[in-house]
């Protein structure tokens, strides 16, 4: 198979969330922890829809921020932090990504990103942390209306590359995922960074530097 295209997650495969950074931004503001936070999040997201454009992503963090803010009697500094809060720069590329996209662009490959994340901020996210460059196309599970491990994603995601699904590698830290991607006809691995080493016979690389592992497979 000659493969055309990588198409990988973005959280736990691209990038990290530095929830001990976040837990410190919000402890002074909010006498909830983080997780708790997480449920009214999910909660907010059920009750108001979660985001599909940039323009509603806006409206929902304002909702969401002055509903909290109401919530727990916050004072106006306070109110202004929650709003001020920037996701984007909690999320940190792990070291091994940008060597491993820079060498799938010299071997020819397109580059996507297709995340099930709730929020239409793909793009943005990916230019603050110094990956927009390298993508060719993100696509976000709340944009293009399809999500992992449904079949539709996995295509709509290597339509935006003018590719097939056969022609794709794909990358994810969750099985599930995988396993769609395959269904959908793509070669794909696990992303396992508990491991130390790649093992691409049982479908599991420790991280991204398994792409050109997998690419080598194909030629060995």
């Amino acid at each position: 198979m000659n493969y055309r295209a990588v198409i990988v997650d973005r959280d736990g495969v691209l990038t990290d969330f530095e929830m001990a950074a976040a837990a410190t931004y919000f402890a002074p503001l909010l006498p909830i922890s983080l997780w708790e936070m997480s449920d009214r999040w999910e909660a907010w997201g059920a009750q108001v829809g979660f985001p599909c454009s940039l323009a509603e992503e806006q409206r929902f963090f304002t909702g969401f921020w002055d509903a909290l803010a109401d919530e727990f009697g916050l004072d106006s500094d306070s109110r202004a932090a929650l709003h001020g809060f920037d996701y984007t720069g909690f999320l940190k590329p792990f070291a091994d990504v940008r060597p491993a996209l820079d060498a799938a662009r010299r071997a020819g490959l397109k580059i996507g990103v297709l995340s099930n994340f709730t929020l239409a901020s793909l793009e943005p996210s990916l230019e603050a942390t110094g990956l927009a460059d390298a993508v060719d196309a993100a696509c976000a599970a709340t944009v293009i209306g399809a999500s992992k491990p449904h079949v539709q994603a996995y295509r709509i995601a290597a339509d935006a590359l003018g590719v097939e699904p056969r022609e794709c590698l794909f990358f994810d830290d969750e099985q599930p995922c995988v396993d769609g991607a395959r269904a959908a006809g793509m070669t794909a691995y696990l992303v396992d960074r508990n491991r130390n080493e790649h093992d691409l016979a049982q479908g599991v690389v420790c991280d991204l530097s398994g792409i050109a592992a997998a690419l080598r497979r194909r030629t060995a």
